[in-house]
């Protein structure tokens, strides 16, 4: 008997899906965009926490390098 909500819920999923479907490509509905072709970074210095002078690209050629700002007030 647990089961029935859910298939209940598959066949709601479903039924909704179709319309999207018949239209097309629903992200091109959405109105976005392919992702552009990757773009080498440019050269950038700047000190880790043991206060070492890191060099991207150079230290990271190849990777995928995440990048992150913050501060605080």
């Amino acid at each position: 008997m647990r089961s029935v909500p859910f298939l209940a819920l598959g066949m709601w999923f479903l039924a909704a899906a179709q319309p999207v479907a018949a239209a097309g490509d629903p992200f091109e509905a959405l109105g976005s965009q392919a992702i552009p072709e990757p773009a080498p970074s440019p050269s950038l210095s700047l000190p880790d926490l043991t206060g070492r002078v890191v060099a991207i690209p150079e230290e990271f050629r190849g990777k995928v390098v995440l990048l992150g700002f913050f501060t605080t007030t």
